[in-house]
């Protein structure tokens, strides 16, 4: 190989969107030692909501402050990891920067989540959270949807685009908590020529994100009023302690 060949490789090799090293394989957007940093949310788990225990600091069979307030319907929510380093670069670099091909990655990671058996064998359909106006308009594309339709094609399931945002709401991003919940507050609308075909289903929300449940809460709320039986959720990152406010 020849200096300028070899300048050239240096310059223009592959990198991976999680650390920004180079990888041997140019096809992979995320490098080995990446995937192996991105791991499932540590247990004991909230049976419901997926939320690691631990964190609280309080014995087996307490009541999870997470997920008390939860409209009955929201059957359960997991996570494939932490929204931890690289998994909170992954998700940056597919909501900020083009990079839809991770929406496969994700959806892999999502196949592995072992779900309840009840949300396993009842869940054929798969919606997405869907973005603002204004997000769509400037991305050309929904994350959440990305990542929700190559799941949906790697697990068999249907993705079903039955929800939409309300025009005038704001994003999430940047919001505390409380700001949060009154942010989504009727901010969902029905996909209309949907309505039959979630009656009665028991759905599958899938998101990038899981913070503090305000947005699949109003989602799920939309949806059971709409006529679907149940929802639960399924995301590739749990958001957790300061990630959860900033």
């Amino acid at each position: 190989m020849g200096l300028l060949d070899g300048l050239l490789t240096l310059v223009l090799a592959p990198r991976c969107l999680g650390c920004g090293d180079a990888t041997r394989d140019p096809a992979a957007l995320v490098c080995g030692r990446c995937r192996s940093l991105i791991r499932p949310p540590p247990p004991p788990l909230c049976p419901r909501c997926g939320m690691p225990r631990l964190r609280t600091g309080r014995a087996a069979g307490f009541r999870c402050q997470e997920c008390m307030e939860w409209p009955a319907g929201l059957r359960s929510a997991r996570s494939a990891c932490l929204l931890h380093h690289p998994a909170d670069a992954l998700v940056h670099q597919l909501k900020y920067r083009g990079w839809r091909g991770l929406g496969t990655f994700m959806a892999e990671r999502l196949d592995t989540v072992p779900l309840p058996a009840d949300v396993a064998a009842e869940t054929r359909l798969v919606a997405s959270v869907p973005t603002t106006e204004a997000r769509l308009r400037e991305r050309g594309y929904n994350q959440a949807e990305v990542v929700a339709r190559a799941y949906a094609a790697t697990t068999g399931r249907t993705l079903v685009p039955a929800l939409r945002r309300a025009p005038g709401t704001s994003s999430q991003t940047t919001l505390q908590p409380v700001a949060r919940m009154a942010n989504v507050a009727g901010a969902f609308r029905l996909v209309e020529t949907t309505k039959n075909e979630i009656a009665g289903e028991h759905l599958l929300l899938v998101d990038d994100v899981l913070t503090t449940g305000a947005t699949v809460v109003a989602c799920a709320e939309t949806l059971m009023a709409a006529g679907a039986r149940c929802v639960s959720v399924l995301t590739f990152a749990r958001a957790v302690g300061r990630r959860r406010t900033n």
